[in-house]
């Protein structure tokens, strides 16, 4: 019988440690990809990216259930040119959601939460009523996250509390900038298949200025950080982490030797 337990307590540790996904994943960028119709294709790479193209938590293209949260008013280029050969395309405004609960519920039908430029981008639809009631339903939105949901940010502009439906320490805005050309992708970037036309010859009008050691820098003009993205990460005590394989292990390595010790003080 103690070998049994121990046997069991083992297999969690190693499904534990093996399951490499703990939450949702997320891509924040300064452009405005989706008023540019994808932005040659650079709304698909990210997209791909957030559902785990090439690993082994890989969700289909083909299910991959896309939320897109806009305003009333401007617009967010073609939903077809940006999201099309995803899955189901769900388009809501801010101002149609009625409770904390219709916004969870709208939450548990998508895979990805994309959310639109902020109207002064030029164009775009977000406004700063929209994005403070965005902002109110943060608990909704980490539940989601930390569930396996993924969120696709773009453009805040020059609303430097645009991405304060994450967590206060996860990331920063700075002012806004403006210019389409002189963007590099990162290594990081080029892995994931983001390419100079994706990038240049469209504008930017955020950079971040600060944000938590979990995220990966994609791409940058200069010293400036125009995209972020991390995969499986976990919002939690007032930031956002990914958790490392070696804690779970160990997490499981503890499970294992509380089974084993129990069962010894049984039998003694």
């Amino acid at each position: 019988m103690k070998n049994s337990i121990v046997k069991f307590a083992a297999a969690m540790a190693i499904t534990l440690a093996s399951s490499a996904s703990f939450a949702g994943s997320i891509y924040l960028t300064g452009h405005d990809v989706d008023f540019h119709n994808g932005q040659n294709t650079y709304g698909e790479t990210i997209l791909n990216y957030l559902r785990g193209q090439g690993t082994s938590s890989e969700i289909a293209k083909a299910s991959y259930k896309i939320g897109v949260l806009r305003g009333d008013y401007g617009s967010i280029g073609s939903v077809s040119a940006t999201y099309g050969g995803f899955g189901a395309v769900t388009v809501r405004t801010m101002s149609s959601f009625s409770s904390a609960f219709d916004f969870a519920t709208f939450l548990g039908s998508v895979d990805v939460m994309s959310v639109s430029s902020m109207i002064n981008c030029g164009g775009c639809t977000f406004s700063a009523a929209d994005s403070a009631k965005l902002n109110g339903y943060a608990a909704e939105i980490a539940s989601f996250f930390n569930a396996g949901g993924d969120i696709f940010g773009l453009t805040g502009a020059d609303l430097s509390t645009y991405y304060q439906f994450l967590p206060p320490s996860a990331v920063a805005s700075g002012a806004s900038i403006y210019g389409s050309t002189g963007f590099t992708a990162t290594a990081a970037g080029t892995s994931i298949g983001i390419l100079s036309g994706m990038i240049n010859g469209f504008p930017t009008h955020n950079r971040f200025t600060s944000y938590a050691s979990a995220f990966t820098v994609f791409e940058t003009r200069g010293t400036e950080i125009i995209s972020i993205g991390l995969r499986d990460g976990k919002i939690g005590g007032g930031g956002i982490t990914v958790p490392e394989p070696t804690s779970v292990l160990l997490l499981g390595i503890g499970i294992a030797g509380l089974a084993a010790a129990r069962r010894r003080k049984q039998t003694v």
